[in-house]
């Protein structure tokens, strides 16, 4: 049974999923999806999605412009600029507030599992 005071959005942006080889672990937000083996990846790609939506919501810059770079054999290619100080800081910000939020979120389902057996107890 899912309550109303312990369910929240964060229960549709990071699913977990039981299968054979092991848990599976969803990340989903604003139309994307990543599935991974671990935990810790799934909020990190969670934080992805979240930070990269409102840099491009607010117009702000992710990565450095790509440049050319020259190989050994005199070939050129493109290489992808790195991503901006500002989105590596409001990632980890993301990533920070997301393990509150499930931190507390697990506190409230401890504190409610024993509230119900109080009340379970002095009720019947």
């Amino acid at each position: 049974m899912l309550d109303n005071r312990t369910a929240s959005a964060i229960d549709l942006a990071l699913q977990k999923h039981h299968t054979p080889v092991g848990d599976l672990y969803a990340a989903i937000r604003h139309g994307r999806m990543k599935r991974c083996f671990s935990r810790d990846t799934a909020i990190r790609w969670l934080a992805h999605f979240l930070t990269s939506h409102s840099f491009t919501r607010s117009g702000l810059k992710q990565r450095h412009p790509d440049f050319l770079v020259e190989q050994d054999h005199g070939e050129q290619v493109w290489r992808r600029g790195e991503t901006t100080d500002a989105y590596h800081r409001a990632h980890q910000r993301c990533v920070r507030r997301l393990r509150r939020i499930l931190a507390r979120k697990r506190e409230m389902g401890k504190w409610y599992q024993k509230w119900d057996s109080m009340h379970e107890r002095y009720v019947k």
